[in-house]
């Protein structure tokens, strides 16, 4: 018992050199447990495992208190339809948080955070209100919901429309107090480099309305010692990172290790992004993800330019990069 809890706890100690995933996508991932590899020809090589949970943030009835314009049962119901209570909740169409918004939707009614469940209520609540006194009549204006204004106007509900409808009305006449639900993570792994330096981080996150902590502790451990009495055996870190996000796709924040060092700045939504950072140790990161099987990155730093893409077949990501300094080409993979 004691072999097999020593091999899980060094397994789970976590480097980010190779991740095509950066800290600061985890939290905007599906929840459950991912392992990722990553290598390159010249000998380096990384294992990660982390996993993203759920942790109560509040209780739906609360968050409910403020509505008055529609039956509070039914925004509860479609709660569970939308995104079983999950504030971070993203669709394959890019919809996003308690009650699936889109970011155009959000922006005509000055909603300014998806992410967080009151701004997202607040975006529900007045687009529910557009559509009533557009229909007046309250399958229409769920129907239009779910299938947008314009097909309804046009006298089409389709089956997805009526299907919605009535699971809705299902989940309200079920309704009652629960949780609402916000993501933390807890990731780790171990890398060996080039240079004969095995690293071992331990590293987690949390998000709490506009609100997102990280931190990572990590531990080098340089084999060159064996042979170099001159050089250091153990190299010990910490960080952490502190972002606010008054808008969707604009967070802001800084890191320090442990005094604050750097700025961070988060511009964009997370399937494309830019992550800033500048002053002690400037970088700039750009995501796309193209289509929902294939993403591309761009990293850069004062030493490391890698571009690199991942292609996804059902719960495998498949990676290839290619780092322009080193010359060297990185592969790996993901399984979800």
């Amino acid at each position: 018992m004691k072999k097999i809890f020593s091999t899980i706890l060094f397994l789970i100690l976590f480097v980010h050199i190779f991740s095509f995933y950066d800290m600061y996508d985890y939290l905007f991932m599906k929840p459950g447990t991912h392992f990722e590899y990553n290598a390159n020809h010249l000998g380096e090589m990384g294992f990660e495992i982390y996993t993203v949970y759920k942790y109560p943030l509040m209780d739906s009835n609360k968050l409910l208190e403020s509505v008055w314009s529609q039956p509070r049962s039914l925004i509860g119901g479609q709660m569970a339809v939308e995104s079983s209570y999950y504030t971070h909740a993203i669709s394959s169409s890019q919809a996003m948080g308690l009650l699936q918004l889109k970011n155009t939707t959000a922006t005509d009614v000055y909603v300014y955070n998806l992410f967080d469940p009151y701004d997202n209520l607040k975006g529900a609540l007045e687009y529910h209100g557009y559509l009533r006194r557009l229909f007046n009549d309250e399958k229409l204006q769920l129907v239009a919901y779910h299938d947008g204004p314009t097909a309804v106007m046009a006298g089409v509900i389709s089956p997805g429309g009526e299907a919605y409808y009535q699971k809705v009305k299902k989940a309200q006449e079920s309704y009652k107090n629960t949780k609402i639900y916000s993501p933390y993570f807890l990731k780790g792994g171990i890398y060996f480099d080039k240079n004969r330096v095995l690293t071992t981080d331990l590293a987690g996150g949390i998000a709490y309305r506009k609100l997102e902590l990280y931190g990572d502790v990590s531990l080098g451990i340089n084999t060159n010692q064996l042979i170099d009495s001159n050089t250091n055996f153990l190299d010990f870190g910490f960080d952490y990172s502190l972002l606010y996000a008054p808008r969707t796709y604009f967070a802001f924040g800084f890191s320090g290790d442990p005094l604050p060092s750097n700025l961070i700045f988060r511009i964009g939504f997370p399937w494309q992004n830019f992550i800033l950072t500048v002053f002690d140790n400037p970088q700039i990161i750009y995501k796309h993800q193209l289509t929902k099987n294939f993403a591309t990155r761009i990293s850069l730093s004062t030493d490391k330019l890698l571009l690199s893409g991942y292609y996804t077949i059902s719960n495998l990501d498949l990676f290839v990069g290619y780092e322009i300094f080193d010359k060297s080409i990185n592969v790996g993979f993901r399984i979800r």
